[in-house]
């Protein structure tokens, strides 16, 4: 059976270390956070590619997209 970790208690046993090693921490979780943005970021690149090559997209001007809207 799997233990339940709550977020305040991850951050209670976090509070129990030295600055040192919260700093550890605090490095490698804005480390995985940017990698994880970067994989979003990638994925959702990767699907405006798609996208345009099947033709699914449009251009136009502003005046163009707020009188499709007004349809």
């Amino acid at each position: 059976m799997s233990a339940v970790i709550t977020v305040n208690k991850v951050l209670e046993e976090i509070d129990q270390l030295d600055i040192d090693d919260r700093t550890y921490i605090h490095q490698i979780l804005s480390r995985r956070l940017i990698e994880t943005e970067r994989s979003r970021i990638a994925k959702r690149a990767k699907e405006a590619r798609e996208n345009y090559s099947r033709g699914h997209v449009r251009s136009g001007s502003v005046s163009d997209l707020l009188s499709e809207l007004d349809d």
